[in-house]
């Protein structure tokens, strides 16, 4: 259809300037005679005209324009926050199955989510657990949905859970999870890690089926930058604005990121799809 259109109008533009080319004085006549092209340059230059108005016309059609938002002010630092919430935790930074989907999201991947979310910012929810001779980190299944369905579109469903394996008493069987055993989820504990990297969004695509894409950058913050804040200093990072992070001598830059978003009636976020390479 594309092509039909393309030609259509090509022809119509060349068929204009040969109609309005025939009117022009010869300039090889006495002026005040009217002189035509001979039908060979009359030809030649429609076939020209053709040639021209084809390739204006096909760039016309197959190039997009696409309109990007930039964000400032309590936007801008909501969408570095909600992706922060991500890429603080490197979630699914060495994916087994390609980027992140959630309509194709295992009950294993939005367990670590949540397990990775509580244990960097509210670690308070976690409750101990001892199965045998081994430690877990355990958070009931009530808390997992309430962290999953606050940043995914995806719904956790008890019976999912109860399919995973019970956390192992012996040392020799243990992995790192996610089990489930009493209604909990239980991971294998572990603690001296830090969590340094954050997300700036660099700018947002508004998508015709209502989702929004944001194109984002990962920085990391200086290992004595980082252990010399409380938590108000490091919220302060949250509201960097693309060119301020990218410029501070505090962040280091690690990669780029691309997550594609559905917004709730109160214009929050809820994850759909998500993607980082690291440099």
């Amino acid at each position: 259809m594309k092509s039909s259109k393309i030609i259509a109008l090509a022809l119509a533009s060349g068929m204009l300037l040969t109609s309005v080319t025939a009117c022009k004085k010869n300039n090889n006549t006495s002026e005040g005679t009217s002189g035509v092209l001979s039908s060979s340059a009359a030809a030649s230059e429609t076939l020209e005209s053709i040639r021209i108005s084809e390739d204006i016309t096909t760039s016309v059609v197959t190039e997009e324009s696409v309109e990007t938002v930039t964000f400032s002010g309590e936007d801008q630092k909501y969408a570095n926050t909600f992706i922060t919430n991500f890429a603080e935790q490197y979630f699914n930074v060495y994916p087994d199955n390609g980027p992140f989907d959630v309509t194709n999201a295992s009950v294993e991947q939005v367990l670590t989510f949540a397990y990775f979310h509580i244990k960097i910012n509210s670690y308070r929810d976690f409750e101990p657990g001892k199965k045998g001779e081994c430690n877990y980190a355990t958070f009931t299944f009530e808390k997992a949905s309430q962290v999953i369905g606050k940043y995914m579109s995806y719904f956790l469903k008890e019976e999912a859970c109860k399919n995973l394996p019970a956390p192992p008493e012996s040392i020799d069987n243990i992995g790192f999870g996610p089990y489930y055993a009493d209604g909990k989820v239980w991971f294998s504990s572990g603690d001296g890690d830090t969590y340094r990297d954050i997300g700036i969004v660099d700018y947002a695509v508004y998508n015709s089926d209502g989702t929004v894409t944001l194109y984002f950058t990962v920085y990391n913050i200086d290992f004595d930058v980082f252990n010399s804040l409380d938590v108000d200093g490091v919220k302060k990072y949250y509201t960097l604005s693309p060119s301020e992070a990218a410029n501070d001598s505090t962040l280091k830059r690690r990669g780029t990121g691309i997550a594609n978003v559905d917004i709730g009636q109160s214009g929050k976020y809820s994850l759909r799809t998500y993607d980082v390479t690291l440099e």
